[in-house]
């Protein structure tokens, strides 16, 4: 199985900086049109609750160079970011700045656009969760999902970080706080964050139905996850001990995208984020140029601690969807 860098580069098992200036050499000096071939690449969209950590950086100017090195090769690229900006973090954030959620939000993005642009990121596209095209085309993934019998509502409850915005069961627990009886009263989450017992109504999709799917394209797609290393680790830890179904929406908080008729549920980041790879280029729009000619993505790239929600989570939700998946999630770290 080939190594991340050759997926984005051709440069054999060196990872070295100098390879991969000399490929740009030599693609530079052997320049041929090849506008016909296409190659999108895509870096998660981030989280803009607080400033960019040097992992965020190191996507980008990955994404970057690989964007750089097709467009050499004569390609026509497309190369996505963007920010994720729904969620309670984002509204708590806001509600302590003494502004409102927007007004917060536009000078994060801005200040990541800013630093972009000093890094000379050359993006085709910022894709921003709260535009206007993609919570639209969200609510009628919402929607497709929910007509298709994918998607049903029931209640949740589980132990809920604030930090992560992610539910844990107890055997996900890193340390388990416990009453006098044993009763686990709390705990702290795999990245070291406190949670908390919550429960709540909300809109489930039925992940345990598309398992056995997953593993078999696993199997017949053994280039989809990169390296090879992480598909055993989901294999092993996620799909392996059983696939519980999914809950999408949230109620303890109203900054996100209403549920289409049931507006006391907002879609949660598994549907709203995960989805802005497709709705930035057109997808569920009026005008999907940009979707006929670019999808699937060539290159998905990720931190290794996203790997799961793009592997797992978003490869079903695709073929739910009746659509593609990408050819490559590339987890590095």
């Amino acid at each position: 199985m080939s190594e991340p860098n050759n997926i984005l580069f051709n440069t054999g098992n060196h990872t070295d900086s100098a390879v991969i200036y000399d490929k740009f050499s030599k693609a530079e000096q052997q320049f041929s049109v090849k506008k016909d071939k296409t190659f999108y690449i895509t870096t998660p969209i981030y989280y803009p609750s607080g400033k960019l950590q040097l992992g965020n950086t190191y996507t980008t100017v990955l994404a970057d160079a690989a964007a750089r090195y097709h467009r050499l090769l004569g390609e026509d690229v497309y190369f996505l970011t963007g920010t994720d900006e729904h969620g309670l973090k984002i509204q708590q954030k806001a509600e302590a700045a003494g502004i409102s959620e927007i007004d917060f939000l536009d000078g994060m993005a801005k200040q990541i656009k800013d630093l972009w642009k000093l890094m000379d990121i050359s993006y085709d596209d910022f894709i921003r969760t709260t535009e206007d095209r993609h919570e639209k085309a969200v609510a009628k993934i919402f929607t497709q999902l929910l007509e298709n019998g994918d998607i049903y509502k029931g209640e949740y409850e589980g132990w809920y970080s604030v930090s992560d915005e992610e539910y844990f069961t107890e055997s996900q627990l890193a340390e388990v706080y416990r009453d006098d009886a044993g009763k686990v009263i709390g705990g702290k989450a795999p990245s070291g964050h406190e949670v908390e017992l919550v429960k709540e109504e909300a809109y489930f999709f039925k992940m345990s139905k598309y398992a056995d799917w997953l593993l078999d394209y696993y199997k017949t797609h053994p280039e989809f996850i990169q390296p090879e290393a992480r598909m055993n680790e989901m294999i092993n830890n996620f799909i392996a001990p059983g696939l519980e179904d999914l809950a999408v929406t949230r109620t303890s908080f109203d900054w996100g995208i209403s549920v289409p008729g049931d507006e006391k549920h907002v879609i949660y980041v598994w549907i709203d984020a995960l989805a802005n790879y497709i709705t930035a280029l057109g997808y569920n729009s009026d005008d999907t140029t940009l979707f006929d000619k670019f999808w699937p993505a060539n290159v998905q790239l990720v931190g290794k601690e996203i790997v799961r929600f793009h592997t797992i989570y978003w490869p079903i939700m695709l073929h739910a969807l009746g659509l593609e998946l990408p050819k490559s999630v590339v987890g590095h770290g």
